[in-house]
Formats: C-alpha cells, sequence, structure tokens
C-alpha cells in the first residue's frame, strides 16, 4: 500500500514540476497577483480582502487545472497513464493544480491580513475557508473543461471561464455563500459564515474530479 501512495506523491510531484517547467503558471499567478497588488492598495478592510482574494482564485484555480491537465502532449500523456495508471495519473494532475491553487490562497490570506483593517480570528477562519472553498470549485470548473470532456482549447477555456463565473454568482454556489458573508460583515454585518460551504465544495469538487478521471480511464 505504501509503495502506490509513494507512486501517486511521485506523479503529483512530476506534474508540479512539470507545471513548473512549461511556465504555464505565469500566467495565472501575475494576474492573481496584479489583482491583489491593486486591491491591497485600495485599503479595505481584512473581510473585503479576503472576499476579493477568494473571488479572483476560483478562476485562476480553474486556470491552473486547465494547465496541469494539457501540459503535456498526448504520447507523454499516454506513458504516464501506463506507467502509473489513468486514474492515479489524472488525480495526480489534478492534485497537484490544488496544491499551485493553494499556494496562492495562501499569499493572498497574508496580502488580505496584513494590508486589511478590522481583522479578527472569526474573519480571518471565514476568509481562509472561503479561499479553500474557491479553490476546490475551481479546480471542479477546470477538469469538467478540459480534455478529453473537451477537446478543443478555445471551446475548454470559454466552458471553464462560464464555470467559473456560474460559480461565483448562483444563489446556492458554495463560492457565493462564503463570498457574501464576508462582503456583508465588512459593511457592517455581523458575520455568520456558512459552515455547510466546505463540505458542500469538496462534494462539487469531488464529483467533478470523479468525472473528469472516468473520461480518461475510458479514452
Amino acid at each position: 500500500m505504501s509503495g502506490v501512495n509513494d507512486q501517486g506523491v511521485s506523479v503529483a510531484r512530476y506534474y508540479v514540476a512539470l507545471l513548473a517547467r512549461t511556465q504555464r503558471w505565469l500566467a495565472p499567478v501575475l494576474t492573481y497577483g496584479t489583482v491583489l497588488a491593486i486591491d491591497s492598495a485600495s485599503g479595505d478592510s481584512t473581510a473585503d480582502a479576503f472576499a476579493y482574494s477568494a473571488a479572483f482564485l476560483l478562476p485562476v484555480s480553474a486556470w491552473f487545472t486547465r494547465a496541469a491537465l494539457t501540459a503535456e502532449p498526448p504520447e507523454a500523456a499516454a506513458i504516464i497513464a501506463t506507467a502509473a495508471g489513468p486514474v492515479r495519473s489524472r488525480l495526480a494532475a489534478l492534485s497537484a493544480a490544488t496544491a499551485y491553487g493553494l499556494l496562492c490562497a495562501a499569499v493572498g490570506a497574508l496580502v488580505a491580513i496584513g494590508a486589511g483593517s478590522g481583522r479578527g480570528t472569526s474573519t480571518v477562519f471565514a476568509g481562509l475557508s472561503t479561499e479553500v472553498v474557491c479553490v476546490l470549485l475551481g479546480t471542479a470548473a477546470g477538469a469538467l473543461s478540459a480534455p478529453p470532456l473537451v477537446p478543443a482549447a478555445g471551446w475548454g477555456v470559454l466552458l471553464a471561464g462560464l464555470l467559473a463565473l456560474g460559480l461565483l454568482v448562483a444563489r446556492f454556489s458554495p463560492a457565493d455563500m462564503g463570498i457574501r458573508a464576508l462582503t456583508l460583515a465588512a459593511n457592517g454585518g455581523s458575520l455568520h459564515y456558512p459552515l455547510a460551504a466546505l463540505p458542500l465544495a469538496l462534494l462539487v469538487a469531488g464529483a467533478a474530479w470523479a468525472v473528469s478521471t472516468a473520461a480518461a480511464t475510458r479514452r
């Protein structure tokens, strides 16, 4: 069992290194960094800064996910899938994308805490939870818009953007629930963070990962 786990970790490291080597991380990181820089100069409260950071993490994480799932030529992807198994290979790529998203979330949290005002334990907890929720939902959007589910790059990017937007604004989306709670707190209301947001996000991400993995396995 430990050998299987070690192989999964090794494949995940391969995808982390692949994203770094191909520099596909650069565009989403620069976009997110620019967004943080603009927001940190505006003097928002910590709750507002977390809401802003989390909202942009969702499309950025979708971007990372599509980048991780399309970074290899088909021949190289087939070799990795044969060596490690298609399920393990797909989950490793998705895990690598999630790691990049969570790293951005950590940077966003530091900026929100450092530059924002009115920071408290409950606000920081709500902000961190909402960032994680948005990263998970972003990986879901990216997984459902990448090959083999959506082979064409143009349509995949369009679908990823539409899914990210939908997950941000849909009334009962975990991302919308968390961001709205932070925004209300920033505008002087009491902070009532929806504890169901994170489990719901895990459920949505798990379902999307399962669909993506099943499609890759059938291919």
